[in-house]
C-alpha cells in the first residue's frame, strides 16, 4: 500500500474524528425553547433544531398591535427562540478557539479479510493494494459529494403558501424567515387561535422543504464513514494483510 494513501487515510480520519468530537462537545441542549416580541403580542416554540412548533398569537392583539406589524412581531418572535440555541452554540464555538481538540478516537479493525475486500478467499498483497487504493477513491468521492451537499443546502431556500393564500412564507438559506405575508381581509376577521394555527402550519412546511436537503448530506456522510470503517487504522490494515513488514 503506497505511503502516501496510508498517510492521508491515517490524516483523514483523525482530523475528522476530532472536530467531530470538538463539535459535539458545543452541541446546544436538546430541548424546546420560546421567545416573545418585544410587546408580549406572539409567542413562538421551537424544537431542538428550531423547527417551529407553535406560534401563540395574543387575544387582544389588536390592543397592542395593528395588521400591518403582526407579521414582523411573528418573525421577531420566531427569531428570539431560536436565538437560544444558535447564541449557547456560538459561545461553545468560541470557547473551542486555542483549545487543544481532543485525541481521535480508536477506530475498530476490520477482523476478516471480508469485511475489506468484500470475499474470503485470501487475496495476494497486489490485490489487497489496488482493492484498499478503490476504497480510498470512494472515501475521496464520498467526501467531495459530502461537500457539494453542504454547498447545495446552504444555498437552499423554501417557501409555503397556505391553502387559500392567507399566508405565504418564504425561508432563507441560513433558516431565516425572509418573507412572511397575511392577507388583510383574512387577518381582519380571522380568531388569534386560527391565526396562530395556520402561521405554525405554513412556517413548518416551509422549513420541511428546506431541511430536505439534509437527507443528501446525511447519505453522502454514511458513504464516507462506511468506507473509513472498512479500512480502520490504515498502518494496523497494512501489516495485517501483508502490505508492509
Amino acid at each position: 500500500m503506497a505511503e502516501d494513501i496510508r498517510e492521508e487515510l491515517y490524516e483523514l480520519r483523525e482530523r475528522n474524528d476530532r472536530e467531530i468530537q470538538a463539535l459535539e462537545s458545543v452541541r446546544p441542549e436538546p430541548v424546546e425553547r420560546e421567545g416573545s416580541d418585544g410587546r408580549g403580542v406572539v409567542t413562538v416554540r421551537v424544537g431542538p433544531e428550531g423547527q417551529v412548533r407553535d406560534v401563540r398569537v395574543a387575544h387582544d392583539w389588536r390592543t397592542s398591535t395593528d395588521e400591518a406589524a403582526l407579521p414582523g412581531a411573528i418573525i421577531d418572535a420566531l427569531t428570539r427562540a431560536q436565538a437560544g440555541a444558535a447564541e449557547e452554540f456560538l459561545t461553545g464555538v468560541e470557547e473551542l478557539e486555542g483549545r487543544e481538540l481532543p485525541p481521535a478516537r480508536p477506530m475498530p479493525m476490520p477482523q476478516d479479510s471480508g469485511e475489506v475486500f468484500g470475499r474470503t478467499e485470501p487475496v495476494t498483497p497486489a490485490e489487497a493494494e489496488r482493492i484498499i487504493g478503490d476504497l480510498w477513491a470512494e472515501v475521496e468521492q464520498a467526501m467531495a459529494s459530502m461537500e457539494a451537499s453542504l454547498d447545495g443546502f446552504n444555498a437552499r431556500t423554501g417557501s409555503a403558501r397556505s391553502a387559500d393564500g392567507e399566508v405565504v412564507v418564504e425561508i432563507g438559506a441560513g433558516g431565516e424567515v425572509t418573507r412572511l405575508d397575511l392577507e388583510p381581509r383574512w387577518l381582519a376577521r380571522a380568531h388569534a387561535a386560527n391565526i396562530g394555527r395556520l402561521v405554525t402550519a405554513t412556517l413548518h412546511e416551509a422549513q420541511s422543504s428546506v431541511l430536505e436537503g439534509l437527507t443528501d448530506v446525511a447519505d453522502t456522510v454514511r458513504s464516507a464513514q462506511e468506507a473509513m470503517q472498512r479500512v480502520g487504522d490504515p498502518y494496523t490494515l497494512s501489516r495485517r494483510f501483508g502490505l508492509t513488514p
